[in-house]
């Protein structure tokens, strides 16, 4: 079992590199969550330009009516972030190349999340200029976006128990198993989704909101709520296993409430027929799934120190 003093910055890496890891976790992590929220406010085709917006459309005299709605300065500020991950990235990938005694994770997954920017990058440039996206280019946006997220997750992670090694543990399979089905439930979501539904926005499923999507749907909305179901209980599972365990109490603690946050926040989207509760609840369902990602990686990596 580890303790907290394992989980504290090797002195053999320098300052520098740990606040850039760092940086490039946080920057994936409001990338992605201010996609979600560009999604939920359906904010995404009101600048018309790629990378820059129409100063009409950003003035405070432009077609801005509503804070959360159909923003313009929330799409800039999200693509802002998401064009900002990029370069973080790829100066943590450079940074873990002069390390020693880092494993192959530390230096593989920072130019990962350089890859998944990058095609994240390229089809939100053909959704912005408003150009033909299949559900399958869809599904390869929102991928790489998490998996970009994930890969520097785990890379800070493992740089911050450097030295260290991969350990299988229950907890570690429990978690990676939760994301696994968590990640499937949002891509297929994407299938499922009707026109500009906020089904295909990063959430869980709300009942109540299946209506308009069942046209497009087919079978992929008993996928996705089978696959929601599971993950749910996947999580409960990591939770209940992780609680005794020091080192992940804190993460686990974590993703038990954000669990009960976004199924709140889904029962009071069914209940009151709205989605006005849609910003905060997908912006939980991201959180959700970095922190969870997070409990996944500490549980599945030992430190130096380790016992």
């Amino acid at each position: 079992m580890s303790s907290t003093r394992d989980l504290l910055p090797s002195p053999t890496v320098p300052t520098l590199t740990r606040r850039v890891f760092r940086a490039a976790t946080l920057l994936t992590f409001l990338a992605v969550a201010l996609g979600s929220v560009v999604c939920a406010t359906e904010s995404g085709f009101e600048c018309g330009h790629w990378p820059g917006c129409t100063a009409s459309a950003l003035l405070p005299s432009g077609p801005v009516t509503s804070l959360f709605y159909k923003n313009p300065w929330i799409e800039m500020t999200h693509r802002t972030s998401a064009i900002v991950v990029g370069p973080t990235a790829l100066a943590a990938a450079v940074l873990a190349l002069r390390l020693k005694g880092a494993i192959p994770l530390v230096k593989v997954l920072p130019w990962v999340t350089v890859a998944g920017a990058l095609v994240a990058g390229y089809f939100g440039r053909l959704t912005v200029l408003d150009l033909p996206v299949p559900a399958w280019g869809g599904a390869l946006d929102l991928g790489s976006a998490l998996a970009a997220m994930a890969a520097m997750v785990v890379a800070t992670a493992a740089l911050g128990r450097t030295p260290t090694h991969p350990s299988a543990s229950r907890v570690g399979t429990l978690a990676w198993l939760s994301v696994t089905l968590m990640v499937a439930m949002h891509l297929v979501s994407l299938f499922a989704a009707g026109a500009r539904s906020y089904t295909r926005c990063l959430s869980w499923p709300v009942w109540e909101l299946l209506a308009a999507d069942r046209s497009a749907s087919g079978p992929a909305q008993v996928i996705r709520i089978g696959l929601a179901i599971a993950a749910a209980c996947a999580v409960l599972a990591t939770i209940w296993y992780a609680r005794n365990q020091p080192a992940l109490r804190g993460p686990a603690v974590g993703t038990g409430v954000l669990l009960v946050i976004v199924l709140l926040f889904g029962f009071v989207i069914r209940l009151t027929h709205s989605d006005q509760l849609g910003v905060p609840f997908s912006v939980a369902t991201v959180a959700l799934l970095w922190t969870q990602v997070l409990l996944a990686a500490r549980a599945s990596l030992r430190g130096g120190n380790d016992r």
